[in-house]
């Protein structure tokens, strides 16, 4: 994909990558690196799929709604958000809409994670032409629930980090990064950073 179209479209899924580290998305936009197929991803595809087939016989309560309807694997675009993306769920109400994102791993949502949803949502509302108040990030096998309120402050934080990516994504280079040693330790773009 030419750098023009990227910079006018970002993958939501940037916005978690760059939480967890600047340099990721900059490593596999700007540098076009591939780290190669990782084991984790095949088990995030299995569990995605888990995750729908479960979804479809639990009650929307769950979630505080009485009613809507689920669509599973959405492709979402904002030429005013400048992003795209596939998000795992939306709950479709005659009034508003709701985005779902479904994570394997991890006790509970992390700040990359709470944006990327946030985004889906704000991505929804756009398109479906109805309001976002909630998205909901599920964890584990079980699902445990968790909800986040869409407002202001959560949809200012979103555009703020795509400035940034944008930003980063449009500089030839090496982003800084705060990323400790846990987090160097299991990222696959490690042996690409010459100050770690």
């Amino acid at each position: 994909m030419p750098m023009e179209t990227l910079r006018s479209s970002i993958p939501i899924s940037l916005l978690r990558q760059y939480c967890f580290c600047p340099r990721i998305p900059w490593f596999n936009e700007v540098k076009r690196i591939n780290p190669g197929d990782r084991k984790w991803q095949q088990q995030g595809a299995s569990y995605h799929v888990r995750q729908s087939m479960l979804m479809k016989r639990r009650q929307l309560s769950r979630f505080g709604f009485d009613n809507g309807s689920v669509e599973f694997n959405v492709q979402l675009r904002s030429i005013s958000l400048g992003c795209h993306g596939i998000v795992d769920g939306l709950i479709i109400k005659d009034d508003e809409v709701a985005a779902v994102e479904f994570k394997l791993a991890g006790v509970k949502p992390q700040r990359g994670q709470i944006l990327q949803v946030a985004a889906y949502g704000m991505l929804a509302e756009e398109i479906y032409n109805r309001p976002c108040r909630q998205v909901f990030i599920l964890i584990g096998d079980r699902g445990k629930t968790y909800a986040y309120n869409l407002d202001d402050r959560l949809r200012k934080a979103v555009t703020a980090t795509l400035s940034k990516i944008t930003s980063s994504l449009s500089n030839p280079i090496l982003p800084d990064s705060s990323a400790t040693d846990i987090q160097c330790g299991q990222c696959e773009y490690y042996n690409f950073c010459s100050d770690r």
